[in-house]
């Protein structure tokens, strides 16, 4: 059992020393260093353009044709960083797309997360989104209350923006859809659907995410699914893992007159993935996918990450750093969540691909003197594989 209170304050002569963690994959052990000193990418005392500019979700790098880097950690109400390089990204405060926070559950336009960002001709990006319709901000729809439904209905789905200004609109509603529901929305709801997705990265023919499921996943109806499309169709074409095959993920709400789609997927991990995978990412050196999330494991809370040939087979969970994550206590302290793996030298427009040196991107939840509240900044720690 690992409890390093120091982690969450970084102060003291402690901080001063490496974590050391190890895996074993294939016999051929891994050993990270993740230094404890972050780098900070935005304040929000320092930088925030209102009280919700807050980073939400796992950082995406971009790298447009021009070689200047835009980085979303994306609210519903989507802001960019943007500057030359990584050392000089600034807050626009512009938001460039925003859900219309549509009442009715079929039109998948409620609140939206831009989670994943795709390369696509001619300067411009598809983006993959977390959707939550929420039958708690909708009057009438859902009882509020001790014990009441959560009403938390969940899907994904496909925007598209230019690169230059990230100002995404959801595609066409019989485009839109990625994966949704296996039912159709109704006042008993507590959680059902896609709640998240990792960024997208390629391997051959074809594109990846993994994404977590509320109630999909077999066994067990929550855990992570693998989802794939062919480069030449990157938004009919998801499938997700089932039974091994590829098959079409869930459509409760078809607007071709066809009947709702129905499917399960199969739970990464054996059981070991226990968190939302948050970030995928390619080690060269080593041939090995690597992906990352927060959870706790034996009371002990931080980032664990697994390793996989094939994105399809995972190594036993190992943590990486002892940041503890925000739920799942009372305390009052600093805590991380929505970890993403980025190397800054990275070739891949989208930095899917990582060496030797890293860095780790973390929310941290400023919740020292009170809990909760908006203050959140974002941070990164220099990793590097020895």
């Amino acid at each position: 059992m690992i409890r390093i209170a120091w982690w969450n304050t970084f102060a003291g002569p402690a901080i001063l020393l490496l974590m050391m963690c190890r895996a074993v994959v294939a016999d051929d052990p891994l050993h990270f260093s993740v230094s404890p000193e972050p780098e900070v990418v935005y304040s929000y005392e320092r930088q925030r353009c209102d009280w919700r500019t807050i980073p939400d979700s796992p950082a995406r790098a971009y790298r447009r044709r021009d070689g200047s880097v835009a980085l979303i950690a994306a609210h519903f109400r989507n802001r960019v960083l943007e500057g030359s390089s990584f050392a000089d990204l600034r807050p626009d405060c512009s938001i460039v797309s925003q859900g219309e926070e549509s009442a009715d559950p079929a039109a998948l336009n409620d609140r939206f997360w831009v989670q994943s960002l795709i390369p696509l001709d001619d300067g411009h990006v598809l983006g993959l989104a977390s959707q939550e319709f929420s039958g708690l901000r909708h009057d009438g729809l859902c009882a509020k209350g001790p014990g009441k439904p959560e009403c938390w209905y969940l899907s994904l789905v496909a925007l598209e923006a230019n690169e230059r200004d990230f100002s995404f609109k959801l595609l066409p509603r019989e485009k839109r859809l990625i994966a949704g529901s296996n039912k159709r929305f109704d006042t008993g709801t507590k959680a059902a659907g896609f709640l998240t997705l990792s960024n997208t990265v390629f391997d051959g023919e074809n594109a990846y995410f993994i994404a977590w499921t509320e109630d999909a996943a077999e066994p067990g109806g929550r855990g992570n699914c693998l989802f794939r499309a062919p480069r030449s169709d990157l938004v009919a074409g998801w499938r997700m893992m089932s039974r091994g095959r590829f098959v079409r993920p869930p459509n409760p709400y078809p607007v071709d007159g066809q009947e709702p789609i129905q499917a399960t997927c199969d739970r990464l991990g054996n059981g070991d993935m226990t968190g939302k995978v948050r970030s995928l990412v390619r080690l060269e050196s080593r041939n090995l996918w690597m992906a990352v999330w927060s959870t706790r494991v034996n009371d002990t809370g931080g980032v664990y990450y697994a390793t996989s040939p094939d994105l399809r087979n995972w190594s036993p969970a190992s943590l990486l750093a002892p940041f503890d994550p925000p739920w799942g206590t009372t305390e009052k302290k600093a805590y991380y969540d929505y970890p993403s793996i980025i190397d800054h030298d990275s070739r891949s427009p989208v930095f899917q691909t990582a060496g030797s040196t890293f860095y780790l991107y973390l929310t941290r939840f400023n919740w020292q003197s009170k809990r909760p509240t908006m203050n959140r900044d974002l941070l990164r720690f220099k990793v590097t594989m020895d």
